[in-house]
């Protein structure tokens, strides 16, 4: 989400959590500054009984950025410090989620 600040990031996570329906996972990222990188993550409880927890699976991706964090089982944010990764860490979530979903049968 190009530029957008990482409140700004969380309230759109949270905007599209009130109009999807269950189960969802959600993962924003955006780099709203020179070497920042801001990524939030919201799963609906479909997801979250499936076993994934927004704030072990943000921390992950936020890693590939050259950062970290966390948060709750439905919602977490994270930092980093490598926007030139943030598009490969994108992709990494999609493709993770995906694949955990799928196996689970969703």
């Amino acid at each position: 989400m190009d530029d957008v600040d990482a409140e700004s990031l969380k309230s759109a996570a949270e905007y599209l959590m009130e109009t999807i329906a269950d189960p969802a996972a959600i993962v924003l990222g955006s780099c709203p500054g020179e070497g920042k990188v801001s990524l939030v993550a919201a799963f609906t409880p479909g997801v979250v009984g499936q076993g994934i927890q927004a704030g072990k699976f943000i921390g992950q991706i936020a890693k590939l950025c050259g950062g970290g964090g966390g948060g709750r089982p439905n919602f977490a944010q994270a930092g980093g410090r490598k926007p030139e990764n943030l598009a490969g860490a994108l992709e990494k979530a999609k493709s993770e989620l995906i694949a955990y979903l799928c196996e689970k049968g969703n």
